[in-house]
């Protein structure tokens, strides 16, 4: 009897020791397989994609139906400086165009088109300067800028009819510019401006400027001696100075003409269409109006003339061919608003 239970307890004590020996079970922890994230491809337009988006665009203002383009949800919409919600101003008053002028520069790299286009607004003539950006094929920020003055004499004369053949020629690829380049380019307009030195800009000899249709620089048309009809005296002066100053791009601002500008703030040149050669910049003058008199260079016989006397901002758009590393031609728009306005772009 003692004999058995001392062969139990061996046994039990045996298999408690090959129990305890045996390597411990861990069950490790179930881990799902990191899947990778499908990351959608990004949506981007080519040229002529953003081209048509902003033709369908300007159809969708005079539709007065914004929900026809491709807004995101979080989109800026800024016109005239003002920053509204989408469907308001040139959405609601717009009845008809684009009309037969019609400029679109489009920039696949920066995803931006810019547009300079007659429009009818209440059955009346303005000029639209209109920019879109795209991020993944969703209109992010929409910008107009909206000229209604009397636009009458500038459709008469043909100016505001049809753009000049430059703004719609391709150019060759022997006359293209890099895009960086060609943004300097528009940049540096500014710059010459507020140096007062045509040379700071790479303008070509036979450049021509219109501003809101008006020929305001160039030699390839005969321009009518300037009327005075001032009764001013200092206006007068003014006037019969400017009258004698060169007519190109570069002889103009060399002169010292515009140092009536007290600054160029709020400058954004970012589009380039290398195709087409053109650049966009949009951009607020400020003048503050405290010269009185402004030294005159490079004109014989005048050294200096009374300043323009006028407080106000003036938002503006200019649209610049480029060939060849040159500014040949500039069409620019703009309109006064009170000094101090913002762009609503800051």
């Amino acid at each position: 009897m003692k004999r058995l239970i001392l062969l139990f307890m061996l046994a039990v004590s045996i298999s408690i020791l090959a129990v305890s020996c045996q390597a411990p079970q861990t069950q490790a922890p179930k881990t799902q397989e990191p899947q990778a994230q499908v990351q959608e491809p990004a949506v981007t337009c080519d040229r002529q994609c953003l081209v048509d988006l902003m033709q369908k665009y300007l159809a969708a203002l005079v539709a007065h139906d914004p929900k026809a383009v491709p807004f995101a949800e979080s989109a800026k919409f800024v016109e005239s400086t003002a920053n509204i919600p989408v469907g308001e101003g040139l959405w609601i008053t717009a009845t008809g165009g684009p009309g037969p002028f019609q400029i679109y520069a489009a920039d696949p790299v920066a995803q931006q088109v810019a547009c300079l286009v007659t429009m009818k607004e209440t059955n009346k003539d303005v000029l639209l300067g209109a920019r879109l950006k795209l991020v993944n094929g969703k209109i992010t920020e929409a910008e107009h800028l909206v000229i209604r003055d009397d636009l009458s004499k500038q459709i008469a004369n043909g100016h505001l009819v049809k753009p000049r053949p430059a703004f719609l020629e391709d150019l060759a690829e022997t006359d293209r510019t890099p895009r960086e380049d060609m943004l300097k380019a528009g940049a540096a307009y500014y710059v010459a401006l507020t140096g007062e030195d045509g040379k700071l800009a790479p303008f070509a000899d036979d450049c021509e400027r219109r501003e809101n249709g008006m020929t305001t620089a160039g030699t390839r048309e005969p321009m009518s001696p300037m009327p005075i009809t001032a009764t001013d005296p200092d206006t007068k002066k003014m006037l019969e100075a400017m009258s004698r100053m060169p007519r190109t791009c570069e002889g103009q601002i060399s002169t010292g003409s515009f140092t009536y500008i007290t600054d160029i703030k709020d400058r954004r040149v970012y589009i380039a269409d290398e195709q087409k050669g053109l650049v966009v910049g949009f951009s607020m003058f400020w003048h503050k109006s405290d010269i009185k008199t402004v030294k005159i260079k490079n004109v014989p016989g005048i050294d200096e003339m009374p300043s323009y006397q006028a407080t106000f901002n003036l938002p503006a758009m200019h649209i610049y061919k480029i060939k060849g590393g040159k500014i040949y031609d500039i069409e620019a728009i703009g309109f006064t608003l009170p000094y101090g306005t913002r762009s609503g772009w800051e």
